[in-house]
């Protein structure tokens, strides 16, 4: 038996059905009685079998038409609804936004343009994980619709489209009352003398981080601590004497000076870019183009 597809036929029956008769259903259709009656006739020679009784005033189910127009019913409820989803994503009244961020501690940089986001488009779900790596398979199978991280991280996956967002700048935070504070010259060597705090990744490589090691004249020697999390690497900094490199998207002093003892410009870890990515082989849904311009236009909030 050939597949049912026509839902204006399928219209056709259920409006029969409803209205008793062609002649009542022709005029709730809005089409002629001789069109209708052809169309029903159509779907009947299609299935082989006859839906209605015709009758001198009127029509009745046949046993075939009591199982077939619940059926037609319930296609054309879930295709209205369908469509009406469709339209609701489509004009951003419903949705889903999926971000993934890399390296953890960027997630504050989000602050801004996801507040925006979900202030215009409250209809949109809205859901953000934080990680590496496994991120840009996420991205890649369809997990996620956009990642949110560091450019050198992500600029080797050939799969991705990168959009710059905005430099960034490093430094090293320490606790207030840090043993640096009383050195008549904060060096490189003192520096890296004390525990380091690192991230798993992205502001610094292991190769990066040897190579302060190294032009400080030391032996390089693995992060005490490695921490995603930017809360927890505070914490680290304030109860102990290590020192974490940081970001930001302004003036670190602004940022961290409250709290911690900047050290800038002594250290050189290398730029730090952050950027949007996306994958190359998917369309983006409306929300994902709609928070890429609002990325695009609203800025960043510093940590």
């Amino acid at each position: 038996m050939k597949s049912l597809t026509d839902l204006r036929k399928l219209r056709h029956v259920v409006g029969v059905a409803r209205a008793g008769s062609f002649t009542s259903a022709a005029n709730n259709l809005a089409i002629t009685q001789s069109a209708l009656t052809k169309s029903v006739a159509e779907i009947e020679h299609l299935l082989g079998v006859r839906l209605f009784e015709r009758l001198p005033r009127g029509v009745n189910l046949t046993a075939a038409g009591k199982v077939f127009v619940p059926r037609a019913e319930r296609i054309l409820a879930d295709t209205a609804e369908l469509m009406a989803d469709l339209e609701r994503i489509q004009s951003l009244a419903a949705g889903h936004l999926r971000i993934g961020v890399t390296p953890a501690g960027f997630v504050n940089f989000l602050e801004r343009p996801l507040s925006r986001f979900a202030g215009q488009f409250p209809g949109v779900q809205i859901s953000v994980t934080e990680g590496s790596d496994h991120l840009v398979q996420g991205l890649i199978q369809g997990d996620l619709d956009l990642i949110v991280g560091a450019t050198a991280q992500l600029e080797p996956w050939t799969e991705l489209a990168l959009q710059p967002l905005t430099q960034l700048r490093q430094s090293f935070i320490a606790r207030k009352q840090h043993p640096l504070t009383e050195a008549s010259e904060i060096t490189p060597h003192r520096m890296m003398a004390f525990p380091v705090v690192m991230p798993a990744a992205g502001l610094a490589t292991d190769a990066q981080l040897r190579k302060v090691y190294i032009d400080a004249g030391m032996t390089p020697k693995p992060p005490r601590y490695v921490c995603d999390h930017f809360p927890l690497v505070c914490d680290i900094v304030r109860l102990t004497d290590a020192i974490s490199p940081v970001v930001s998207l302004g003036d670190p002093r602004d940022v961290f000076a409250g709290e911690f003892l900047v050290l800038e410009g002594i250290i050189d870890l290398g730029s730090q870019e952050l950027a949007l990515a996306h994958a190359h082989a998917r369309q983006g849904s409306p929300a994902m183009i709609a928070f890429m311009e609002i990325c695009s236009t609203a800025g960043f909030v510093q940590q």
